[in-house]
């Protein structure tokens, strides 16, 4: 199973890759904390801008599970997908309408340590604690066994010695950058991340929408016809067709989505960084817009990756479509690749590495 890139280009890959780790981890350590204070290490003293504390918010709740996940059912389920999608962006807009502001106002560091302020006692502090984990840690290895499988099938590592190495390595990393850089250092990488993401993906989406004359009704319907199930591919029910209730499935599957995605202790405790209300009204205002794009773009490159090398492929490559992002970008060079089209692939490959490592180092 290959990108259909040369070995050089895979070369390159691991060359981006090793740059990015290194790079990353010299700015947690020229950035973290100096010492143990408490606010330095989990607020920065909201020393950021409502932009980059706007763009550390939508770093930090793309994850790569969003990225690799969210486009995998797109690309396989068409509608189901796009529907998905939205539901993650509607879910940080209730955030940012319902809870952001209260939350700002009502603790210091994290949405436990506001529990544990209006309910004194050692009961909030253990049931706030277990729920955390609760949350994070199934999270947390998904997230890790995935980004390891898929850094593995980019640098064309086949065995499954060195994908276990590709999960340990990645693990390694992003231990290291929450203890070094702290709330600042994590920021950075989450600022960085969230901008080659959307950058490398808006030239992808806009190189895919080339392939079919800037027609988005032409590019699903070519999804739709790649699809194997024809028409059905652009209305609900694809992702669900087996089950016994496939539309009481998919509600909840988006009411998951919208009520649990914005409230995982990792994306609130973001809140804290912003110096005032106002800020953080201005920072959500950025973390929206930011994921509204992303859904945009994921929404073109997972039917351009349909549609252009078709629905069994994709299955083929990973039956659960994580690999579709990339295979769409892939396909949307062409068959004939240049040496200039290599080098965005490149930067491709990079913004999804920063994703892998920035992902679990959030948490």
């Amino acid at each position: 199973m290959t990108t259909g890139f040369s070995g050089n280009a895979q070369a390159m890959s691991l060359v981006a890759f090793s740059t990015v780790a290194a790079i990353t981890l010299l700015l947690c350590v020229m950035t973290g904390p100096d010492g143990d204070d408490l606010d330095e290490f989990y607020t920065g003293y909201g020393s950021l801008s409502p932009m980059r504390n706007g763009l550390a918010i939508a770093g930090d709740y793309i994850s790569a599970a969003s990225v690799l996940g969210t486009g995998g059912v797109i690309a396989l389920c068409g509608y189901d997908g796009i529907a998905l999608a939205l539901s993650t962006a509607l879910s940080l807009m209730l955030l940012m309408f319902l809870l952001a502001e209260p939350l700002r106002n009502a603790g210091r560091f994290t949405m436990g340590d506001a529990l544990a302020r209006r309910m004194p006692g050692r009961g909030v502090r253990i049931t706030a604690c277990v729920v955390t984990i609760a949350a994070l840690l199934p999270l947390m290895l998904v997230q890790l066994a995935g980004t390891g499988q898929l850094l593995a099938f980019i640098l064309g590592f086949s065995g499954d010695s060195l994908k276990t190495g590709c999960i340990i390595g990645l693990g390694a990393l992003m231990i290291s950058y929450a203890a070094i850089g702290g709330m600042k250092g994590t920021a950075l990488i989450q600022i960085a991340k969230i901008v080659m993401l959307l950058g490398s993906g808006a030239v992808v989406a806009l190189l895919v929408l080339r392939r079919f004359d800037w027609d988005p009704a032409a590019l699903f319907n070519a999804a739709a016809a790649q699809s194997g199930v024809g028409s059905a591919f652009l209305h609900s029910g694809v992702e669900f067709a087996g089950s016994s209730n496939p539309r009481l499935d998919m509600i909840t599957s988006e009411l998951t989505v919208v009520l649990g995605g914005a409230c995982l202790p990792h994306v609130t405790m973001r809140m804290y960084t912003a110096r005032s209300a106002r800020q953080v009204r201005r920072s959500m205002s950025w973390a929206v817009s930011s994921v509204v794009l992303f859904v945009l773009i994921m929404t073109v490159v997972g039917f351009g990756a349909t549609a252009l090398i078709g629905r069994a492929v994709i299955a083929q490559a990973d039956p659960q479509g994580n690999t579709a992002y990339l295979l769409g970008s892939r396909a949307a060079f062409g068959a004939n690749v240049s040496a200039s089209e290599t080098f965005l692939f490149t930067t491709v490959t990079t913004a999804i590495f920063l994703t892998l490592l920035a992902s679990v180092a959030g948490m």
